[in-house]
């Protein structure tokens, strides 16, 4: 997830801002021959551009008055189908904003610079042996650089799902009050108090899902019935969830006394179906296209698990299923 955001950014043709104003000055590649560069509010379901430049000689020149707040914005050269992998990030904020073709992220003001700094460095780290481990205490030792602006709250936001939620937890109540008027922030402190209700320990909460033959069903007509409940969170999209699926039926054979569900998270009734077959799953896969059970279960990235006790309190979560036998094990099955 995280790795998907960091899209490369480009370069400068130079320009002085307007007072409280931003300029986002740049040049295309090449191959690039568009008329046109098209800027997008990331943070707005439509599609339609903000502002756009004409491309000349290879560059370009966008000017604005920035906002209150810090905007997550993309800029496309063309039409999306001429140039689908050509697209750069970046924040709107006041200052010059530098984006260069030798480079993949925007430069020239503090909130850019500042993802630039942790995106470079988070992205190393993943591509390393250690991965969560290192981030976690990345996060740790550089904490307290960023955790009063944006920079910090956008990458805990966007790192959380390779962080333990003790520490997503703890860091993000250092974010100040300011920050909730983000929208994206709103619906990122809600998932923490959802998660901090979905605790080991803590009673499923019920949902109704649907079948895949269109029927419905509930949670509940699973959990707590006197056995070790197994949630599989996956999608047929989901790469590592396909890669996993061979190990999770192995380890399912060898804990017999464990009941697996699967739930196709938004993902199409046709496409589970199809997956569930290529992919041989013995146990029943439920379909929850608008992700809702993600969503009560605070689930934001998948593959995910959860184990429910027999009495229908939740015994493990956030576990990968290089873990799950150990988790298992633990509960004596």
């Amino acid at each position: 997830m995280l790795i998907a955001t960091v899209l490369l950014f480009m370069a400068a043709c130079g320009s002085q801002p307007t007072e409280k104003g931003y300029t986002i000055s740049g040049n295309v590649p090449a191959a690039v021959t568009a008329e046109w560069i098209y800027l997008y509010n990331m943070s707005s379901e439509a599609q339609t551009p903000i502002d756009s430049a004409r491309i000349k000689n290879g560059c370009f020149v966008l000017k604005g008055t920035a906002a209150d707040t810090i905007c997550l914005a993309a800029l496309h050269p063309g039409s999306l189908d001429e140039y689908p992998a050509v697209g750069w990030n970046l924040a709107i904020e006041p200052g010059q904003i530098v984006i260069d073709t030798n480079d993949q992220f925007a430069t020239g003001t503090p909130t850019n610079e500042g993802l630039k700094e942790w995106m470079m460095a988070i992205t190393n780290i993943l591509y390393s042996a250690d991965g969560p481990e290192e981030i976690s205490q990345f996060f740790r030792d550089n904490w307290k650089n960023h955790s009063q602006d944006f920079v910090g709250a956008y990458m805990l936001m966007a790192s959380s799902p390779y962080l333990e939620f003790g520490l997503v937890d703890t860091l993000a109540a250092d974010i100040p009050e300011d920050m909730h008027r983000y929208e994206m922030f709103k619906s990122f402190f809600e998932q923490i108090e959802t998660i901090r209700k979905m605790q080991p320990g803590c009673d499923f909460t019920d949902v109704e899902i649907t079948l895949l033959d269109g029927g419905a069903t509930k949670l509940s007509d699973y959990i707590g019935k006197g056995e070790y409940v197994l949630i599989d969170f996956w999608a047929s999209w989901c790469g590592p969830c396909r890669q996993a699926m061979p190990q999770l039926q192995s380890l399912v054979k060898k804990h017999k006394k464990l009941k697996v569900i699967g739930i196709a998270v938004s993902d199409k009734p046709d496409d589970t179906r199809k997956a569930t077959d290529d992919l041989k799953i013995s146990w029943p896969v439920l379909s929850d296209v608008e992700g809702l059970t993600a969503k009560t279960y605070g689930i934001s990235a998948i593959p995910a698990m959860i184990l429910f006790s027999p009495d229908g309190k939740i015994a493990a979560r956030d576990f990968n299923v290089n873990e799950l036998d150990e988790v298992l094990s633990n509960c004596g099955l």
